[in-house]
């Protein structure tokens, strides 16, 4: 049985909804859907602000207010080709956005593993995730931005 991959985003910039998915669309060249859903090969990705009843409270512990959340999800029947290429276009939206907002954020996988946050210390890679160093698509990036080993507080 193979298991879908998810990679999960929060983070605390003043940014509505359709502006946030757009930008995401943008990012990836996807394709948004009727209800927000923006669709890639091999990777779908909802966004949405919370409400202050659905806030993420364990985001203080990377030291910022829950506002908005984004989660990629990559098809388990894709090719390693198009994960590895989905893989990078998410980073990508990452960096893009940290470097046209203000605002603290943190890239979770299956959301709970720290795997790249961004905030007033710039942008910080995890030094102990492998993925990064093993896709050729992010890997030349970890020499552009600080990786370094991420505290875990969800583990």
């Amino acid at each position: 049985m193979r298991v879908a991959l998810e990679y999960d985003w929060s983070g605390d910039t003043a940014i509505d909804t359709p502006a946030l998915r757009s930008f995401i669309a943008t990012a990836t060249g996807g394709q948004p859907a009727p209800d927000g859903t923006i669709f890639l090969n091999g990777m779908y990705v909802m966004a949405n602000l919370d409400s202050e009843d659905d806030a993420n409270e364990a985001m203080r512990l990377f030291g910022f207010e829950d506002r908005f959340w984004v989660t990629f999800r990559f098809a388990n029947l894709a090719d390693e080709t198009t994960k590895t290429h989905n893989t990078a276009l998410m980073v990508h939206v990452l960096i893009a956005f940290a470097q046209s907002h203000s605002g603290s954020g943190v890239l979770l996988h299956n959301g709970e593993r720290a795997v790249l946050q961004y905030g007033k210390d710039g942008l910080i890679f995890d030094a102990d995730w492998e993925d990064w160093t093993e896709n050729p698509e992010v890997a030349p990036l970890l020499t552009q931005f600080a990786s370094r080993t991420l505290p875990q507080p969800l583990l």
